[in-house]
């Protein structure tokens, strides 16, 4: 619960004004940068606004370090996302280390834009919730999540964490929500090297709303102060931008993947009620955001945690709750992302996983999902609207997005199949601007040094836009037929043993694979 602040209560200490810095500038600056700005990438990469072909700087402020309080338990690792409703709520997970774990806080306060940057750095805050605590999975650190809800949706947040006892953070803003339109950044198989740090400079550059990352975040394969360094590393971004995260076959080393639902906070699973409750990093989960539903699944990425029949029941009634929803003119579109790939073309990994791709595919295009949003393969490709593995203007549109700067991988000697209309190979994201009835994406992409394998290990990072596609929204009679009942688990699992056994093999072969 939130609990108002005595407005002298742990106020910070005047500084002198040399210490105090907003590296990008002003708050009211980023109101020009919104996505319906007239801004633009250049063919070099750079945001330029197109009356002015001056570089922009980066729209989100940057954290303010003056505003740490040291202490021996410092808050760390600290990332933002949504567990209730996407314009009234923030919630913010952090680490500290030590063998006893303080109690902890977060503070936080809506501003209005234009506020001078001594009163975001100073100003005492307005609310303050305790945070759960729970061991961080197979190190000596503590997780700590907290939740602001009931916030002004239209005014930004700015927040701390920590304690008296332990320390506090540096001072976070996270912008409101826009409702009209608005956008968001997809990417998966990251890792902490050279070429991904290439990729987060340049999300941080591009502005967006919500951040989508589609599973294999750090690379840890066990080696748990690596997720450590991935956070240290990402912080800067996750900590001011939503970010709603899938479990990757990596991910699943990491304790049979239970690092990611202990570093992560998710909202519940879709039947929560029938099958228990959730834990705070669900695996799968879903979420609106404005017009939109996500639905965010592990395409059997965690196998071993036993959960995959539950997944499957849950995908089903998910979709078929949203189809019908979007009959009825609450939503236009329905986004899946997981982290396996339906289709792909990547070298030594074509065509595809069958038998639960079968599956998917069938429940898919029963509720007619608009898009699939993946990663897995460090390649990217779109494909025209499908439906087993062929063009069909019924089916769904995949964006594979495993550019995130884990390697760069090529394409199939073969080349591409009929349903592909893009590739590259390189480093990149996919960028989506959602308005009215169409949802407008780009692929911001960098090449590699050259096509060798060492050159494949580095890049200039001079991205630009390589590809770009418009989806609209399905008509009112695609609707009607795609709003159907949730089948039971007699359909669902009935060939579930050979499903298990499949995805078993293809997770194995998939870590071979990468070495």
């Amino acid at each position: 619960m939130s609990l108002p602040r005595d407005p002298k209560s742990r106020q910070f200490p005047l500084r002198p004004l040399t210490r105090r810095r907003f590296v990008t500038g002003s708050l009211a600056g980023i109101a020009l940068t919104a996505c319906n700005s007239s801004t633009r990438r250049r063919a070099d990469g750079a945001v330029v606004d197109e009356l002015d072909p001056t570089p922009l700087p980066n729209p989100e402020p940057e954290p303010i370090p003056d505003t740490e309080v040291p202490g021996p338990m410092m808050p760390r690792g600290l990332h933002s996302s949504l567990v209730g409703d996407s314009h009234t709520s923030r919630t913010i997970t952090w680490f500290t280390d030590g063998e006893d774990a303080p109690v902890s806080w977060l503070e936080f306060s809506s501003f209005e834009l234009g506020l001078d940057e001594f009163s975001i750095q100073d100003d005492a805050f307005e609310n303050s919730v305790e945070a759960s605590t729970s061991q961080t999975t197979g190190i000596e650190s503590f997780t700590h999540r907290a939740s602001a809800v009931g916030i002004d949706p239209d005014r930004p947040l700015r927040y701390r964490v920590g304690s008296d006892e332990g320390g506090w953070s540096a001072v976070y803003v996270v912008m409101p929500s826009p409702r009209d339109e608005w956008s968001f950044i997809h990417f998966g198989d990251h890792g902490i090297g050279e070429l991904p740090k290439l990729v987060t400079e340049e999300v941080m550059r591009t502005p967006a709303d919500l951040l989508m990352l589609a599973g294999d975040l750090s690379y840890a394969n066990g080696d748990q102060e690596i997720w450590d360094v991935w956070f240290e590393q990402m912080q800067p971004l996750l900590a001011r931008r939503l970010t709603m995260a899938a479990p990757g076959n990596h991910e699943e080393k990491d304790f049979g993947g239970d690092t990611f639902k202990n570093r992560f906070s998710h909202p519940p699973k879709p039947l929560t009620s029938s099958f228990g409750p959730s834990d705070p990093g669900s695996t799968f989960y879903s979420f609106d955001f404005n017009r939109v539903h996500f639905l965010v699944t592990t395409a059997g990425a965690l196998i071993g945690d036993g959960t995959l029949p539950e997944e499957l029941l849950n995908i089903e009634a998910d979709l078929a709750n949203a189809s019908l929803r979007r009959l009825r003119g609450e939503i236009d579109f329905i986004i899946v992302m997981q982290h396996f790939t339906i289709w792909t073309d990547q070298l030594d990994r074509s065509p595809a996983n069958f038998t639960l791709v079968a599956l998917e595919e069938n429940i898919f295009l029963r509720y007619g999902v608009d898009l699939v949003i993946v990663g897995h393969d460090h390649i990217y490709q779109r494909s025209a609207p499908m439906f087993l593995g062929l063009p069909n203007p019924l089916g769904y549109v995949q964006m594979m997005v495993g550019t995130g700067g884990a390697s760069i991988r090529l394409l199939d000697d073969d080349g591409t199949q009929s349903w592909s209309e893009k590739a590259f190979v390189g480093i990149g994201f996919a960028h989506y601007k959602v308005s009215k009835g169409k949802i407008n994406i780009e692929y911001i992409g960098a090449p590699p040094l050259d096509m060798s394998d060492i050159g494949r290990q580095y890049s200039e990072g001079k991205f630009e836009v390589l590809d770009s596609v418009e989806i609209k929204a399905k008509s009112l009679l695609a609707c009607s037929q795609c709003a159907k009942p949730a089948r039971g688990q007699e359909v669902l699992l009935q060939n579930f043993e050979a499903i298990a056994a499949h995805t078993k093999d293809r997770n194995r072969r998939a870590l071979q694979h990468c070495g």
